[in-house]
């Protein structure tokens, strides 16, 4: 996938130091948990409009669904409508597409709404094709101006297009734009991972049996990485070393196994005997691994060491408990989860088994939950009527948003990878 440059550069403000004195922006943003924020429409320079990708909308959009804005959209200043909800900043802008319509400039400024002074701003120009990603890179760097933190505005998700007996992998933005395919098939492919920011792992029927592939993300090329007589599925990277975490029923049942990243030194890590152990999980530090074992009966998450040693069952509450997803601060496990009124859910559930908690239940199935790099989202799939498609929710159960509309969204997986 080629990849698209773009220059940003920093406004530099002589009265930046002078709009600090009237407005201490680290004082506002530490009375919040979600930061009141006015997005206002940009203005363009010249008659050349912008007709789709318009800056403030996906500002405004990246903003809500981050969870950490309450954000207000206007199509122009209104200091009296911003001050009423308790708005102190806005962000507004300008932006210059030049006469070949193929390079636009655009300028992000955030203000103090009482006296409409400057507080920051930046300027970014870059081809026409790039401007949602110069619009991430300002949302990412206004996140970490008013928190302290990165922002997951240029992080991306793998996923499964299902196009009826095909599925294919694809990738995609946070926010379900610039989609694309990485594999064309007329087979399945299934269990996407990354493995860094510009390669891929899953499971691919390419032989006629699941085996896993590795592919470039830029390249678009592919070939295959773990074959044996046996099944094998499920991949899962460690942040950490790389070490891969898979499912392989070459002992006779479906067990865990890991191996190093040049798909050495493998190593059985689980013993089941006519059961199933599958879709491994690694914890953030590297030193654990979640997964999906029937042994007690119906299939629950259990955690084990990287070693395979002192496994143990962490859910008690659901018939059916599948596909966990440590989170990156490594304090929640989430997993699909099938209750009582055989509908799957979205749980969470501590490493210890403790605080099991259902954080979203849309009608239909809710499936294949993944965070997102800063531990705060979760998106998830549900499939209803025939058509499946992702949402995203707060960590606590709040704010669901959905994110795609196609009908075709399978097993999501959120990049660890800023």
């Amino acid at each position: 996938m080629k990849k698209i440059f773009f220059a940003a550069l920093m406004v530099l403000v002589p009265a930046l130091a002078g709009a600090a004195e009237k407005f201490d922006l680290e004082g506002y943003a530490s009375r919040f948990d979600s930061i009141p924020i006015g997005v206002i429409k940009f203005k363009p320079t010249n008659a050349n409009l912008l007709k789709e990708n318009f800056p403030w909308d996906i500002i405004e959009n990246n903003l809500d669904l981050s969870g950490k804005f309450g954000v207000v959209a206007l199509p122009e200043f209104d200091s009296a409508s911003l001050a009423k909800r308790g708005i102190g900043v806005y962000v507004d802008g300008k932006y210059t597409l030049e006469a070949d319509g193929k390079t636009v400039l655009i300028e992000c400024y955030l203000r103090d709404v009482a006296t409409r002074s400057l507080l920051v701003g930046k300027k970014y120009k870059g081809e026409l094709k790039a401007l949602r990603n110069m619009v991430h890179r300002y949302s990412n760097e206004l996140v970490e101006l008013l928190f302290s933190d990165r922002g997951i505005f240029e992080s991306r998700i793998l996923y499964v297009r299902a196009e009826g007996a095909r599925k294919n992998i694809g990738i995609m933005d946070f926010d379900g734009h610039n989609r694309a395919r990485l594999t064309n098939d007329n087979i399945i492919n299934i269990f996407p991972t990354f493995a860094d920011k510009s390669t891929v792992l899953w499971t691919s029927y390419q032989r006629g049996k699941p085996d896993i592939y590795r592919g470039s993300i830029t390249a678009g090329t592919s070939k295959i990485f773990i074959q044996e007589k046996a099944m094998v599925v499920s991949p899962d990277v460690s942040t950490i070393d790389g070490t891969i975490a898979y499912a392989s029923s070459q002992s006779g049942s479906l067990n865990v196994y890991t191996c190093s990243p040049d798909g050495s030194k493998k190593r059985q890590l689980t013993f089941s005997r006519g059961g199933i152990d599958t879709a491994p999980s690694w914890s953030p530090n590297g030193y654990q691994i979640a997964f999906t074992s029937d042994r007690g009966g119906g299939p629950q998450i259990y955690v084990m060491d990287a070693t395979g040693s002192n496994q143990r069952r962490v859910t008690f509450e659901g018939r059916y408990n599948d596909t966990p997803a440590w989170s990156p601060k490594g304090d929640k496990i989430a997993y699909a989860s099938l209750g009582d009124n055989y509908q799957y859910n979205i749980w969470t559930v501590s490493p210890d088994g403790n605080d099991a908690k259902m954080v979203a239940n849309l009608p239909g199935a809710n499936e294949n939950p993944t965070w997102s790099p800063d531990g705060t989202l979760i998106a998830f799939v549900n499939t209803a009527g025939g058509r499946s498609d992702m949402y995203i929710v707060k960590h606590d159960g709040t704010r669901l948003r959905r994110i795609t509309k196609t009908g075709d969204v399978r097993m999501p997986k959120w990049s660890h990878f800023w």
